[in-house]
């Protein structure tokens, strides 16, 4: 049994962190790091509550730490928990610098310790069917695919880390994070990108707005969001010279969690009627139009590839050097929004 310790209980490790590693077999909720209230004691009274990072560091009970905090503490806290001797999982994005994730990435080599961020988002069904579909070759040669992480939400949060213009805020670095770490598991890195980048809610504010266009060799990558879609369309849309998939909806294992239904329980990631996907495929003298329900997520493979790997059972899958080529693109996309132009990469 491995113990594990979560450096936040706000929504990231009250609704994800904390309930698939308690649904995990071989991992054990230890310690959650709460400075205020220990509001984590009515969820998991059998928790230890420690007020300061050190405490944490300095427990040889502790095998495994989840930095879950805002993303300015991603570095200096991953790099403290390595130096401690603990394994690490990290949340998205990254680090916000490429020398960060860098030295983070050595520094595991060198102390022999597993270093993995949590990309939830492959475990979805919009990555899952788009894995699916591309891989069968339905579709022939694909020539565009565009991605959607649309919300209507129009009030501005407390969360300065998210809200407000600093480094790493705002729903590129929140949201675009997890398309581009798709992008990058379906089709590898990219040429180029230009990007348009906005603030719709307030002209002082990080982004809320990006249309982002990565460009391939033959094909196009474009990763869209705003805050402001309440009518929503197809999430993902793929379009091939033999065929087109739309995939409609949203995975439920997020809304689930939310209201405390965990892997293991009845109806665990099994889709809405609402999640699912149309294929369009022309074939020589023949063309087919069908409806394709929307596979089941696996959030739990998640905390389970951690554990195997930690005890040497599996290989990683979650790679932290995927993870850093996406911060470089989200830099670069940054980049190109600032200067107007397109940026080879």
């Amino acid at each position: 049994m491995l113990n594990v310790a979560l450096c936040s209980y706000g929504m990231s490790g009250k609704v994800f962190h904390a309930p698939l590693i308690t649904a995990e077999t071989g991992l054990q909720l230890h310690s959650i790091l709460q400075r205020s209230e220990p509001t984590a004691l009515a969820d998991y009274p059998q928790v230890n509550i420690v007020k300061t990072f050190d405490e944490i560091l300095a427990n040889p009970d502790i095998d495994l730490i989840v930095v879950n905090t805002p993303n300015e503490f991603h570095y200096p806290m991953t790099k403290a928990a390595l130096l401690a001797g603990k394994h690490v999982v990290v949340e998205k994005p990254f680090t916000l610098s490429l020398a960060e994730g860098n030295e983070l990435i050595a520094l595991a080599e060198r102390q022999q310790k597993i270093l993995s961020v949590f990309q939830n988002k492959r475990l979805e069904s919009d990555h899952l069917d788009a894995q699916k579909i591309i891989a069968s070759g339905a579709l022939g040669r694909i020539v565009e695919v565009e991605w959607h992480y649309d919300r209507y939400r129009t009030n501005i949060t407390h969360k300065k880390w998210k809200e407000d213009n600093l480094p790493g805020a705002g729903t590129w670095f929140d949201l675009g994070i997890h398309m581009v770490d798709s992008m990058l598991c379906l089709f590898g890195k990219p040429n180029a990108v230009y990007a348009d980048m906005r603030s719709l809610r307030r002209s002082e504010g990080s982004t809320d707005y990006f249309n982002v266009q990565f460009h391939y060799e033959d094909m196009r990558v474009i990763l869209r969001s705003s805050t402001y879609v309440s009518e929503k369309g197809a999430t993902v849309a793929i379009h091939g010279d033999q065929g087109s998939f739309l995939k409609f909806g949203q995975d439920v294992q997020e809304g689930q969690m939310m209201r405390g239904i965990i892997p293991g329980m009845s109806g665990w990631a099994q889709p809405g009627e609402d999640n699912y996907g149309i294929l369009h495929t022309h074939n020589p003298g023949e063309a087919k139009r069908i409806s394709i329900p929307g596979q089941l997520g696996c959030y739990e493979h998640y905390y389970k590839n951690i554990m195997d790997a930690i005890c040497g059972n599996a290989p990683l899958t979650f790679l932290p050097q995927q993870s850093l080529l996406g911060v470089e693109l989200l830099l670069a996309g940054e980049a190109s929004a600032k200067q107007q132009c397109l940026i080879k990469l």
